[in-house]
């Protein structure tokens, strides 16, 4: 699963915008409604405050050169305007000039909530547009850029982006990246659990699953020594030193860790009489999946509402 948007937003234009207007319910005119209905219209420039009584000379001649700096910023800025107003405006009569417009639009997109937010304000302007087979087109067009790039989201009610519980997994996967790209030793370790957790493609063994497990556990400790005010070094130490909800919540991670001491081979000799059965990959699933959960409370500088909102 990529999840977000953003890093395949690019691709839009072809797998969404040019396939949306080769349609054919699509109108001759389907840019210039889209930019009606997306681009912003230009604003003016306000103009400067008139010059103060003593920002003249014996001439009558602006010489203040604050005023005269306002003045040319000013005159810059609606030369700007000028010419921006006239591509706007051309773009909402000419197709040709539209569709080069909404490129501009669509390359302008610079975080995921906004192109999260422009799909759905391209589908409020398809519907004003008033031909539903057209919006039911784009609607099944974006679904498939969603299913073909593995991303993060489902389409619900009329046409509206959720985020899915995969799609959490995913983001907090990439932020917990993010905190490892800035920390050398939180880098190594995140990168010897991806190879011993990729390792078990190959090779199933009670070995395998031992040390991806193992490389995991050592991950969430080096994230959870960063917290301010955290002076241990084990998970079951740690999560006596962090915040938590409930008393049971804390339990869960000190229970992991009691069970990383007393199984053989996952960090500690372990106790063999505990022992009930080997591992199956049904437990490393689950246990995996558990210590990621914890990773929210753990990493110090993750933005778990990213985890959800991106």
């Amino acid at each position: 699963m990529n999840g977000e948007l953003l890093p395949v937003w690019g691709q839009s234009w072809q797998e969404v915008w040019i396939r949306l207007s080769k349609s054919t319910m699509a109108p001759d005119d389907l840019f210039v409604e889209l930019v009606g209905g997306l681009a912003i219209p230009p604003r003016q420039p306000s103009a400067p405050a008139a010059p103060p009584v003593g920002a003249f000379n014996a001439e009558g001649v602006l010489v203040d050169q604050n005023a005269l700096s306002a003045r040319q910023e000013y005159e810059t800025a609606l030369e700007r305007y000028s010419k921006i107003r006239s591509e706007y405006e051309t773009a909402l009569t000419s197709e040709v000039v539209a569709k080069s417009y909404f490129r501009k639009l669509l390359v302008g997109v610079s975080s995921e909530a906004g192109a999260i937010n422009f799909l759905e304000l391209a589908h409020g302007t398809l519907v004003g547009y008033g031909e539903m087979s057209l919006t039911t087109r784009f609607r099944r067009i974006v679904c498939e850029f969603i299913a073909k790039f593995s991303l993060r989201y489902e389409l619900r009610g009329d046409f509206s982006f959720h985020t899915t519980i995969p799609g959490v997994f995913t983001k907090l996967i990439s932020e917990v990246k993010k905190l490892a790209g800035a920390d050398p030793h939180l880098r190594e370790l995140l990168l010897e659990f991806e190879e011993a957790f990729g390792d078990l493609r190959n090779d199933q063994t009670q070995s395998r699953i031992k040390t991806s497990l193992q490389k995991q556990f050592n991950l969430l400790e080096a994230l959870g020594q960063k917290y301010p005010n955290v002076s241990e070094t084990t998970l079951g130490a740690i999560c006596n030193q962090l915040d938590w909800p409930h008393a049971t919540i804390k339990e869960v991670g000190k229970k992991l860790y009691g069970f990383r001491s007393n199984y053989p081979g996952l960090g500690h000799g372990g106790t063999s009489s505990s022992v009930l059965r080997q591992l199956e990959m049904k437990d490393f699933v689950s246990l995996s999946l558990m210590l990621a959960s914890l990773t929210p409370y753990l990493a110090y500088g993750l933005d778990s509402d990213l985890c959800y909102t991106a």
